[in-house]
């Protein structure tokens, strides 16, 4: 989201004062140097929530911040969020960082297109660090369907894939090809439920990266209604 006034943004949080909650830090958890798990409580009975939503959070008076939730639990009334701490000098990461159990944060409560389809036989999440959250929740989602799920995500620190239990492809920083080769192993593998369009793909993450996996995944023959795509950043533009 971008920057904007300070008035504007207490206009929004007046105006939409029904869809803000306001949400109790319960758990806080260094997953690796640059990932920080934080889990918050609220009463969420009335909240709608789909994978890949996402909940928006005012990290100081001109800017909100959008993150994907996973582990949505109704009952407990509890969810989580994975920051990724990618520059100290950003807003989000100060927020982030001084954030301590028993503080309470005012949330824009989940919400996005319908992003995530539950008649696939196989979901494919790819992305970044910034993607984990999303990945997460549609692992959930799939899991309980009984269903398939595979993920690729582009990090330098793989470490934190298996600490959140997400098994799958993993390539360094800006190594094109490496992605390329693990998209065509699948596709290779799987070629039966990508001709029967029972696969999804579910890009998120860097802008430019995703529009290159798109053209790559629509070459191999891959139909444009089975690749699901939301940027959650592009280099040298703030507030996407």
């Amino acid at each position: 989201m971008p920057s904007l006034p300070k008035w504007i943004n207490d206009t929004v949080e007046n105006v939409w004062s029904s869809k803000f909650k306001d949400c109790t830090v319960t758990h806080i958890q260094q997953i690796t140097d640059d990932l920080l798990l934080i889990r918050f409580a609220t009463d969420l009975w009335d909240v709608p929530y789909e994978p890949a939503y996402a909940i928006g959070i005012r990290i100081n008076d001109r800017d909100f911040r959008n993150y994907s939730p996973f582990d949505f639990n109704r009952e407990a009334g509890t969810f989580d969020i994975l920051f990724h701490l990618h520059d100290p000098a950003a807003a989000g990461h100060h927020f982030t960082t001084g954030l301590s159990k028993g503080d309470v944060v005012k949330i824009l409560m989940p919400r996005g297109k319908r992003f995530f389809d539950p008649n696939a036989k196989i979901h494919f999440s790819i992305g970044d660090e910034t993607s984990l959250g999303s990945s997460l929740s549609i692992k959930t989602a799939v899991e309980e369907m009984n269903r398939s799920f595979i993920c690729l995500h582009e990090m330098e620190d793989p470490s934190a894939l298996e600490k959140l239990n997400l098994y799958g492809y993993h390539s360094p920083k800006n190594n094109t090809m490496r992605i390329i080769e693990a998209l065509n192993d699948f596709l290779v593998e799987e070629k039966q439920m990508i001709y029967n369009d029972d696969a999804i793909f579910y890009l998120t993450g860097n802008g430019d990266r995703m529009s290159l996996l798109r053209k790559f995944l629509k070459s191999k023959g891959v139909s444009p209604r089975c690749i699901r795509s939301q940027a959650y950043w592009i280099k040298g533009k703030k507030g996407l």
